[in-house]
């Protein structure tokens, strides 16, 4: 019994047939998962350029709106220029319901580094502070949520065009 086993083990050991169908299984596997890493990645790195870009140019669209527009209407012109700036890609890659947006006005400088501003009141608060976060969902790969949904905030603040007299006062 002992001699069998021993045999057979060496024959085994010398038996080629097969070697190379369990190496590209092996490999096959690790390739998949770094392409498919680098396409999370250039998602993530996409969705962040993206975010940039559309954030800077919906804050100008929305700050040029009249004065007795309110809060609402600076809302609908930051949310719709937000979601057309982002291209083709924006739609497909990202998800809608994603975005939080959230848009905070004050008289002075001083009002907006102590509290952040107040979403209630727009009239005489020549400052807005236009803010965006992303709430990043993997496709592929989960990445720690905290990192990527830390890297995925901006935030813009700009002196609003019809209210500037206020704040040069």
């Amino acid at each position: 019994m002992l001699k069998t086993s021993a045999r057979l083990i060496h024959r085994l050991r010398r038996c080629r047939s097969g070697a190379v169908t369990v190496e590209f299984a092996l490999t096959v596997i690790i390739f998949i998962f770094l392409v498919l890493f680098v396409a999370e990645t250039a998602r993530l790195a996409y969705i962040s350029s993206v975010l940039d870009l559309a954030t800077s140019e919906a804050a100008k669209e929305a700050k040029n709106a009249p004065a007795d527009s309110g809060l609402q209407d600076y809302r609908t012109r930051f949310e719709t220029r937000l979601l057309n700036q982002g291209g083709h890609l924006w739609s497909f890659l990202t998800r809608a319901d994603a975005t939080e947006i959230n848009i905070s006005f004050a008289p002075t400088i001083a009002d907006m580094t102590a509290s952040g501003g107040q979403t209630a009141n727009v009239t005489n608060m020549p400052l807005a502070r236009y803010q965006v976060k992303y709430h990043y969902h993997p496709m592929f790969f989960p990445f720690p949520g905290f990192w990527a949904n830390n890297f995925l905030n901006r935030e813009v603040i700009f002196v609003q065009e019809y209210e500037r007299s206020k704040f040069m006062d």
